[in-house]
C-alpha cells in the first residue's frame, strides 16, 4: 500500500511529504517482456507468487504467443519453481515454451528489472494510494500504456538486443 518513497522536488524549506498507512501490502504481479525494438509486455495479477500461480502465468503467456515458442528468462526466485501439475504441463509443453534460470544474484541480466522499475518510477514513486483496488488500477493503467506505448519501456531492453551497426 505504500507507495515508493523517491527523490522530488520541492520549495525550499519545505519537506515533501507523502501520506502512509504503514502497511505493506504488495501487489503480486508476475511479467514478461519481449526483447524486440517496440516489446510487448504481458502481465498477470496473483493473489500469493507460489508455483501454481506461475503455472498459470506461463499458461497466459503460451496462449498470448500462440504459434511462436516462448523462451522465457526467470530468476530462481521460491514463486518461479513449478509444482508437480506445472512440471507435467512444462514437459508436455517443451515445443512451446523453455524456461531459462538466471545465475543466483544477476539481477542486470533480467530486463523485467528494468521493466518495474519503471513501473514504479511512473506508477508508485510518492504516491499515496487509500485502497488496494486504487493502486491496482493505477497499475493497470501503467500497463495499458506500456502495451499502448512500447517506447515507455524500450529503453529497458534496448541493452539486450543484437547491436547491427557496422564494425569500425
Amino acid at each position: 500500500m505504500d507507495g515508493t518513497l523517491h527523490q522530488t522536488w520541492s520549495r525550499r524549506g519545505v519537506q515533501p511529504r507523502v501520506d502512509t498507512y504503514g502497511i505493506r501490502k504488495t501487489a503480486h504481479v508476475f511479467g514478461a517482456v519481449t526483447l524486440e525494438e517496440e516489446p510487448q509486455f504481458t502481465h498477470q495479477f496473483a493473489d500469493v507468487f507460489n508455483g501454481h500461480t506461475f503455472h498459470e502465468f506461463l499458461q497466459l503467456l503460451v496462449e498470448h504467443h500462440r504459434g511462436r515458442k516462448v523462451f522465457l528468462v526467470i530468476d530462481n526466485g521460491p514463486c518461479h519453481w513449478l509444482d508437480g501439475p506445472g512440471k507435467e504441463w512444462l514437459a508436455n509443453n517443451a515445443d512451446t515454451l523453455e524456461l531459462h534460470r538466471l545465475p543466483p544474484y544477476s539481477p542486470e541480466f533480467n530486463p523485467m528489472e528494468g521493466v518495474w522499475k519503471t513501473t514504479k518510477r511512473v506508477t508508485t514513486h510518492n504516491r499515496f494510494f487509500h485502497t488496494t483496488d486504487e493502486r491496482d488500477d493505477a497499475l493497470r493503467r501503467t500497463f495499458g500504456t506500456f502495451r499502448d506505448s512500447p517506447s515507455l519501456i524500450a529503453g529497458q531492453v534496448a541493452r539486450f538486443l543484437p547491436d547491427d551497426r557496422p564494425s569500425p
